[in-house]
């Protein structure tokens, strides 16, 4: 298992500085979020950065407006697919995974009962979005990572059971699933069993203590969360998406210490 760190917590103004300074506190991988813009030059200095670094690319995704649109019609369901497609080309093209949430909006004030399950439509349109993006990431050789959010931020799948059960009806080596340990602290029930049942279709991770705080400021149990990980086997990255209090230099370099002293 390798540590990684989203872009947008790394201190440092350019990409390049970015990636000097996760280096230099002891990440391996570097998460990339980016907009819109020119992808295909995007990745070329992804690549030319990441040539001359002990720091790679871990996982990337496109946040655009598409991302934040419910998925509740084909126009909407075309505008997703146009960004997850970019987000597999550059991830392609820098040999990181693709992360896809299906839609994104925080639900305030969080609802004291559960809101209604999405319905057969919308359901049917995720299936066909799954199902053509996973076939642009098959010809590509490309990974689709499934992030499951918690019910205050999406409708769609909120646990890694959830997100499987979608993966298999997929039917593809393609699309994987993230295992979010701040979602999962909202979510679930066990997050060591539900890392262990989702097994070989973990395909990312991400780090986060409870409330987004950075680990060793909350109460997840990290040990054996990491421990779950090497028992199914995974050895990919597992990436840094949290809240920063205080210095970030200092901040990220413990951290790093505390996540490998947790690792099995």
């Amino acid at each position: 298992m390798r540590l990684s760190c989203v872009d947008a917590i790394a201190p440092g103004i350019t990409l390049r500085e970015k990636f000097e300074n996760l280096e230099k506190y002891g990440f391996e991988g570097i998460e990339i979020w980016t907009g819109a813009g020119d992808l295909e030059q995007q990745a070329q200095g992804i690549r030319e950065i990441a040539s001359g670094s002990k720091v790679k690319p871990s996982s990337v995704m496109v946040v655009n407006e598409a991302f934040y649109r419910p998925l509740d019609s084909q126009e909407a369901k075309q505008a997703k697919s146009a960004a997850i497609k970019g987000s597999l080309g550059l991830a392609a093209a820098v040999g990181a995974v693709s992360i896809l949430v299906p839609e994104y909006a925080p639900q305030l004030p969080p609802p004291i009962f559960l809101p209604p399950p999405v319905g057969a439509a919308e359901k049917g349109l995720l299936l066909e979005l799954l199902h053509e993006v996973v076939k642009f990431a098959e010809d590509l050789g490309a990974t689709l990572v499934l992030e499951p959010v918690n019910r205050y931020e999406t409708r769609f799948f909120h646990t890694l059971d959830e997100a499987v059960g979608i993966c298999k009806e997929v039917g593809s080596p393609n699309i994987k699933v993230m295992a979010d340990l701040f979602q999962m602290s909202i979510e679930e029930r066990d997050i060591a069993e539900s890392i262990r049942r989702a097994g070989e279709y973990i395909g990312h991770v991400h780090l986060s203590d409870s409330g987004r705080l950075l680990p060793g400021y909350g109460n997840i149990d990290f040990k054996s969360a990491f421990a779950a990980l090497k028992e199914v086997g995974y050895e990919g990255y597992m990436a840094l998406e949290c809240a920063i209090a205080g210095n970030p230099e200092e901040e990220l370099s413990n951290c790093v210490d505390r996540l490998r002293k947790c690792m099995p």
